[in-house]
């Protein structure tokens, strides 16, 4: 049986000024030290998603900096905002990207979404932009179009992406910067069992959780990393990572990878 492989990347926080850095840590050398690993070590992907963040002063130079590493796989990669980024800015750079992987308006704030099939996998990547906001919003057309989805598609098996985690991961600071309202997702989710795995970035950390009979999951960044631990914003001395998502038939498995070793060591936050 053949399988598929997706990677997902998230929160890139890049600058055009290729010499800053985010407390310490280049993340455009970060970046491409991710980019060079999976290339190195991956092998073939179906598809790449990057779960939002894709910089840090949402300039247009910075979006297209983002695009040029990906430019390799552009026919497969997938893109949702996370809270610092611009969805005028990402459709002006990314409009292609974007306007294939349209399915159907989410009139509701212009939302950036996505689905399509990886194997026998429904694929839907959710847009929890809140302008001006570093918490998430889901919104109650984007439930709409979530529950629509879920029903075309039937009992085929899906995977959610989505910037902002809709559960808590026992940080006290974290998890006040979740998905507000996430019991509209939560709602939709819990009323199919064909979801299995929510994909989640927003957290610079490595997580596990469920809600239901759904797996949450988060990513480490592929620049800085957080600590959960404490009431306030934590850095950690991590390494940058990635997540590999194999699907082989109905079945699922993912994992989170690592650079050997962090080459730069995070400021004071």
């Amino acid at each position: 049986m053949t399988d598929t492989r997706i990677l997902q990347l998230t929160d890139l926080h890049l600058f055009c000024d290729m010499d800053s850095t985010l407390k310490g840590i280049p993340t455009r050398k970060t970046l491409q030290s991710v980019v060079d690993a999976i290339r190195n070590e991956e092998g073939e992907l179906d598809r790449v998603v990057i779960t939002g963040d894709h910089t840090h002063d949402e300039q247009p130079e910075s979006y297209k900096i983002a695009r040029g590493f990906f430019e390799p796989w552009i026919e497969r990669l997938a893109i949702v905002p996370g809270n610092h980024d611009n969805r005028a800015v990402m459709q002006s750079v990314f409009g292609d990207v974007i306007e294939r992987q349209a399915t159907g308006p989410v009139k509701e704030d212009d939302r950036i979404v996505f689905s399509f099939y990886c194997g026998q996998w429904l694929c839907l990547g959710l847009d929890t932009h809140a302008p001006g906001e570093v918490a998430g919003h889901f919104g109650e057309r984007q439930a709409d179009w979530l529950r629509a989805q879920l029903s075309e598609h039937g009992d085929n098996p899906s995977l959610l992406f989505c910037h902002h985690p809709p559960i808590d991961i026992d940080s006290e600071w974290m998890d006040r910067t979740g998905l507000k309202d996430r019991h509209r997702l939560l709602d939709v989710v819990q009323d199919y069992s064909s979801v299995r795995l929510i994909c989640c970035g927003h957290v610079h950390h490595e997580s596990e959780g469920h809600t239901g009979h759904v797996r949450v999951v988060t990513t480490p960044s592929t620049g800085i990393q957080f600590d959960p631990r404490g009431s306030k914003l934590q850095l950690a001395n991590d390494p940058p990572g990635y997540r590999i998502i194999e699907l082989i038939g109905d079945q699922l498995k993912t994992r989170v990878a690592r650079l050997p070793q962090a080459d730069h060591t995070p400021t004071s936050a």
